[in-house]
């Protein structure tokens, strides 16, 4: 296995970001990766004191790189694919990687040479989430609860996804070349440009997969506060007007409960009813559980 070239966006967000690039130390063998930490010109200060730190800890496999001026996020991992040379993962800096996360992510990209991008399971996002696609039920319990009913619970193998989400999003090389980077005079500022990649390399042939034996552990828009949401409006507009079908796809996707049985056996295994939520939560907690039960 050659290295791959791990790619961490960072604005501002100083104890998530150390947070993930502790995990990425203790869940990966230091001599499978390359991790450029990619500071989009963050105005806290302790950001550059930390992206130091590491990089002169850790000098033949972690490097600082800050932008003299702010980028956005599509631009700033478009700066990353253009100083590095292997396959690489995006990971989002409010991320936990876990164990045997990138060997897992690796094993899958290679399974199949059509396969141009894979992102594990996680609590966060309606494609890979868990123990339901809806992330304000997940983030009813803790990390540690989540990731042991995980190991109890994973599958082997992949699923083929209509699209992904770009939290922790593992890129062929070979794709990259094919496809282009991501579209940064569109996106700016951030949010849908992993989708537009997507459809690119769908329509190049590629596939792109969900590995069910990985997790990564996603906190969510951390780095981009209340605007969030109008970020998110604005490139759905976007997506929309340039891929018509892509409502309809991923609702399919959903609909087609490919995760059923990892979700039955994790709900299971957590304390689902004993958490305390309010009734509309309850409510969809239940819908949940009853929808994925054999």
């Amino acid at each position: 296995m050659e290295k791959v070239d791990i790619l961490l966006p960072i604005y501002n967000s100083v104890i998530e970001t150390q947070n993930c690039i502790e995990s990425i130390l203790e869940n990966t063998p230091q001599d499978k990766f390359n991790l450029y930490l990619l500071d989009d010109k963050s105005p806290c200060v302790q950001i550059e004191y930390l992206t130091k730190y590491y990089s002169e800890k850790h000098p033949k496999n972690i490097f600082a790189i800050r932008n003299k001026e702010n980028l956005g996020f599509p631009g700033n991992v478009n700066n990353g694919f253009a100083m590095t040379e292997n396959d690489v993962i995006i990971l989002n800096s409010d991320t936990l990687v876990t164990e045997n996360w990138l060997e897992i992510l690796t094993d899958v990209a290679y399974s199949d040479e059509s396969i141009a991008s894979i992102i594990p399971m996680s609590n966060y996002g309606i494609i890979s989430g868990l123990p339901t696609p809806n992330s304000t039920v997940n983030e009813l319990f803790s990390f540690e609860e989540l990731i042991t009913a995980f190991r109890n619970s994973k599958e082997s193998g992949y699923i083929e996804s209509p699209l992904l989400i770009g939290f922790c999003m593992y890129m062929k090389r070979t794709a990259l070349k094919s496809v282009g980077v991501f579209d940064a005079e569109a996106f700016k500022r951030g949010y849908g440009e992993e989708t537009d990649w997507c459809m690119r390399a769908r329509q190049k042939g590629y596939k792109l997969a969900v590995a069910k034996a990985a997790y990564v552990h996603h906190i969510g828009g951390s780095s981009f506060g209340a605007e969030k949401e109008l970020l998110q409006k604005r490139s759905k507009e976007i997506l929309l007007q340039r891929y018509p079908q892509i409502d309809a796809e991923l609702e399919q996707f959903v609909k087609e409960t490919h995760f059923k049985a990892m979700r039955r056996d994790m709900m299971r295994s957590l304390p689902f009813f004993r958490k305390k939520a309010g009734g509309r939560l309850k409510i969809k907690m239940i819908k949940h559980f009853v929808s994925n039960r054999i």
